[in-house]
């Protein structure tokens, strides 16, 4: 009876969760002390330290300036205001554009956006409900022109990371960034597009354990064929990312890479990774001491029984697609002949977009690279409700 309750708990927590907006830092790491906030569309409410300074109906165009702690606000060439915070509060069909000379793409953000200055940097919050967040990380992470049934893929997946990492930027007072250590995330997407529709037919859906807990949905470009277990990367194993042949992403373009380093190069390198790593101290270096092959994905680079670097380390220093890789010495030469693009745990984006052109649902594609896992609604969760 106890478990259930913890249970109930957990599970009354993450539904409240999925109702609630994300704060999300955009920009996040900029140095820019200055932008300029336009009204794109609808209709928006502009806020100085949490006073209304004034609602419109039409465009603005405000210049933002961030001194050591305060903004500066002008319109056109007037000043109007300075404050510790702005706050541009839209309706539902809002949408703000972030404009700078250095910026090489147009910036658009709908819900809400609280600009302050981070030491004379401008610091910009986006905060909106996770449905309306959405849209822009799929944009980011996978672009346009998917399968209707693998943006549903991705939707729970990157619905599942955000609901599971809502305290990842907690000591920033803020949930996630627009960083693909968190999630890569694009800001305004248009509505009436498959993305949408993607995010849309999938509301409310999850990734939960054997033990009704989100699940880390990790995901990559390509595997190469095969998958990679959790610990091999992250040191920490999970039921759910075990390593599988995946047949689906071969034929991708990423799915093949080489890269060549010359021997001095390789052994400064790999002296980097690990001081116990040694060669053949001869002019002409042999070829046993550089030969390496993966029928199967490995944990380590073994070519010395004495000196086991993990493959991990090894495409951090050489800056590698991938640790699924066999090495030959050739003429003064190591040529590395590698497969996928990524860290290999959890789902293959090739692999999954390839199951879903050949007809696959989401479901089954989800159930492919994710072992032991169930696809819940959040809403029915209450379900599990306590009984007194």
């Amino acid at each position: 009876m106890k478990y259930l309750f913890i249970l109930v708990f957990f599970l009354s927590f993450t539904f409240h969760a999925a109702a609630t907006a994300v704060k999300i830092g955009v920009l996040y790491g900029n140095t820019l002390n200055e932008i300029n906030a336009i009204q794109s569309a609808g209709h928006a409410q502009i806020y100085f330290d949490s006073l209304l300074y004034f609602s419109t109906d039409t465009s603005f165009n405000l210049k933002i300036s961030a001194d050591l702690d305060s903004l500066t606000i002008f319109n056109g060439e007037s000043k109007i205001a300075r404050c510790k915070t702005i706050k541009i509060v839209g309706d539902a069909d809002a949408v703000t554009q972030l404009k700078h000379a250095h910026f090489k793409h147009e910036k658009f953000y709908g819900g809400e956006l609280h600009f302050t200055s981070n030491r004379g940097f401008i610091f910009i919050l986006n905060i909106l409900e996770i449905e309306n967040y959405l849209p822009g990380v799929l944009e980011a992470e996978v672009g346009a022109n998917r399968p209707p049934e693998y943006y549903k893929v991705q939707a729970i997946i990157c619905r599942t990371y955000t609901l599971s990492h809502l305290r990842r930027h907690e000591m920033e007072d803020f949930n996630l960034c627009d960083k693909e250590h968190c999630q890569a995330y694009k800001g305004y997407s248009k509505s009436g597009t498959e993305i949408q529709k993607g995010v849309q037919k999938t509301k409310d859906i999850v990734l939960v354990d054997n033990d009704f807990i989100l699940i880390t949905a990790a995901f990559h470009a390509n595997c190469g064929g095969q998958t990679v277990n959790s610990e091999d990367v992250w040191n920490k194993k999970l039921d759910y990312l075990r390593s599988i042949k995946d047949t689906f992403c071969l034929h991708e373009k990423s799915a093949l890479w080489t890269k060549e380093f010359s021997d001095d190069t390789w052994i400064q390198k790999m002296h980097q990774v690990s001081k116990a790593y040694k060669h053949e101290n001869d002019s002409i270096l042999l070829v046993q001491d550089f030969y390496f092959l993966q029928d199967a994905r490995k944990k380590f680079y073994d070519v010395n029984i004495n000196c086991l670097i993990p493959l991990k380390d090894m495409r951090t220093m050489l800056e590698l697609k991938s640790t699924y890789f066999n090495a030959v010495y050739r003429n003064g030469q190591i040529i590395l002949h590698g497969r996928g693009f990524g860290h290999g745990v959890g789902l293959c984006q090739d692999g999954a977009i390839r199951m879903s052109k050949l007809g696959y649902n989401y479901k089954s594609i989800l159930h492919f690279y994710y072992q032991n896992v169930s696809i819940v609604n959040l809403e029915k969760l209450d379900f599990f409700k306590f009984d007194e």
